[in-house]
């Protein structure tokens, strides 16, 4: 598999034509999906004239999937669809004027991988295109001018014809704000991420209202010079630690910088970079700030909920209470962010968001979150989101795209509120004792909502009764981090499932009369379930899998075509309830994709 080679992947090189400067470098990890749309993007946004130089080790192909040959393709590059498993291939050219090399290996019968590949060529120094645009001489843009010299890979940033302004923010729909909350953007060194997730909140409403701050982890001197460019504050963090002690470091030191940098805020909204927003993110999260004044069972607002997912989320006006953690946008108040700060994550190999989960950081206290999401996880290849776990499940996310959402009735979400009418659903609920590994496993023609009590000890849901229906929905099924109180609420067909897991639930199993509607799970029912999520997995992989052959014909084989295909959608890999596995299909997202 791609993973034990070092260097697998597609690695990018965008150089300046007429100086040879290197303006970007970036590797993709297409040996695992979702990387080659992050490929697609960075190549779309390359400017005329550049010179692009690329380098593609094993096993680089297995996942380079339609985006990433397409793209290449583009460039005028004829090898790429026909490299098979086991090869490396290399290629040169300049945007806009084709391909100047290419080369790459061809394995032999019994060898993995090839030989090393080498490539030399030459170029011509400098094109008409790739120089300075025209408005790099205005007075006002020549901040942005100096920054395009140097760097790559912003797209309309750079553009020489209509190029973005950061001035777009101050164009904005104003909104009602009774107070000042502002974003802080957690960053390491993926400038191009940083921009787009910038760009995104610029451009929605209530932008020009909304303080900014960048926390960069390290001085990443082309994140500054963007930040510059841009206009929003930013600061530096002192790396502290490697892996995730480094991670969960910055992310305090956000958390710190963000209330020390505006004194009057009482509340902050954090946001990692690899992000993208709803055009009501900033709106969804001025309404919900009443809930963190007037519930102190509240600790944090999250924009973003684990089963907002085709079929299971629908109603973007909703809100809904878990015992998760801060993730992917989320709102705290200043006292919590000074209780938390000063009883930080101890060293370990811990991750920041799973330890706020703990009893000593919630203190019996909830987050809450919408029934639709408020953001769009767009990044993979991370320190906590690989590939696959992007491709199956977070491209599938369903995230609002009106601009103005009310939300509805946010005095249920009170505590006692919210235990009573529960309470009075699960009362009034048809009692069910399906079977979830059946195409429809609830009634027909009969509107719910429904219950079923399931066997359930822990949060862990050591049993698998709650993750067995968030498996058979196509729901993350990790872990039940959206339980509230032992219950797991989904819907299913439209229609409202509550899943009470007993003896979980102290509050809600009492209404199981005499334990008489119950489901425990068997090993039977379990494999039946996981085996088909793990064919639904497989069928939904983009994999290219090619097989050098053997040929006489000389002509076949210096065109690489001497290969065998095996089907797109075709995967070894297989997951099992003992590991994490991944899950979900990749679909279009609410959200414009192009920035994806």
């Amino acid at each position: 598999m791609g993973h034990r080679w070092r260097h697998s992947g597609v690695h990018l090189l965008v150089l300046q034509p007429l100086t040879g400067r290197v303006m970007l470098k970036k590797r993709f990890l297409t040996f695992q999906p979702a990387e080659h749309l992050d490929l697609a993007s960075a190549l779309r946004d390359l400017q005329p004239g550049r010179v692009v130089v690329l380098a593609a080790v094993p096993e680089w192909v297995m996942f380079l999937g339609q985006a990433g040959e397409s793209a290449l393709a583009s460039l005028g590059f004829r090898w790429p669809q026909h490299v098979a498993s086991g090869e490396a291939w290399a290629g040169v050219a300049i945007l806009g004027h084709g391909v100047v090399a290419e080369a790459a290996t061809a394995v032999q019968p019994r060898q993995y991988p090839a030989n090393t590949l080498h490539l030399l060529t030459t170029l011509p120094k400098g094109t008409q295109e790739g120089k300075a645009c025209e408005w790099y001489l205005e007075a006002e843009l020549r901040l942005q001018g100096r920054f395009c010299r140097r760097f790559e890979g912003y797209g309309d940033l750079c553009s020489c014809v209509a190029p973005f302004s950061p001035a777009v923010r101050y164009k904005q729909e104003q909104l009602v704000m009774k107070e000042q909350i502002p974003v802080v953007v957690v960053t390491a060194s993926n400038p191009r991420h940083l921009y787009r997730v910038l760009r995104n909140l610029f451009s929605i409403p209530g932008a020009a209202q909304t303080e900014v701050l960048v926390a960069v982890d390290g001085a990443h001197q082309e994140a500054l010079a963007l930040t510059e460019v841009l206009g929003v504050g930013v600061v530096v963090h002192r790396p502290e630690g490697v892996g995730n002690n480094r991670t969960n470091a910055n992310v305090r030191f956000a958390l710190y910088s963000v209330f020390r940098s505006f004194p009057q805020a009482d509340k902050a909204i954090v946001v990692e970079d690899d992000l993208l927003l709803s055009p009501d993110f900033l709106s969804f999260f001025h309404q919900a700030a009443w809930l963190l004044d007037n519930d102190p069972t509240i600790f944090c607002v999250n924009a973003f909920n684990s089963n907002s997912l085709p079929g299971i989320a629908s109603d973007t006006t909703k809100m809904l209470r878990s015992e998760s953690y801060p993730m992917y946008g989320w709102m705290v108040a200043r006292s919590y962010a000074r209780q938390v700060i000063t009883n930080w994550i101890p060293e370990g190999p811990g991750d920041w968001d799973w330890w706020l989960m703990r009893a000593w950081a919630q203190r019996g206290r909830d987050v809450v979150s919408p029934e639709v999401s408020r953001t769009f996880h767009a990044g993979n290849a991370g320190a906590h989101v690989d590939g696959f776990e992007q491709h199956l499940y977070y491209s599938r996310m369903l995230t609002s795209q009106v601009p103005h959402i009310v939300l509805q009735n946010l005095s249920s979400i009170i505590l006692e509120n919210y235990l009573e009418e529960m309470k009075r659903e699960i009362e009034a609920a048809e009692m069910v004792i399906p079977d979830p590994s059946e195409e429809s496993f609830l009634p027909e023609g009969r509107p719910g909502p429904f219950v079923v009590f399931v066997r359930s000890g822990t949060r862990t849901d050591e049993f698998f009764g709650i993750r067995l229906f968030l498996m058979r929905l196509g729901s993350y099924f990790w872990d039940t981090r959206e339980i509230f109180r032992g219950v797991m609420r989904l819907k299913y067909q439209g229609r409202l499932l509550y899943v009470v897991g007993c003896p979980l639930s102290q509050l809600f199993c009492r209404y199981n009369p005499k334990g008489t509607f119950f489901l425990a799970p068997s090993k039977d029912l379990i494999t039946a379930v996981s085996e088909a999520n793990n064919l639904y997995e497989q069928s939904l992989y983009d994999v290219v899998s090619r097989v050098r052959q053997p040929t006489q014909d000389l002509q076949q084989e210096a065109d690489l075509l001497n290969y065998v295909t095996r089907p797109r959608g075709a995967s070894s890999r297989r997951s099992t309830f003992t590991e994490r596995s991944t899950l979900g299909t990749r679909s279009t997202s609410i959200l414009p994709r192009h920035e994806a």
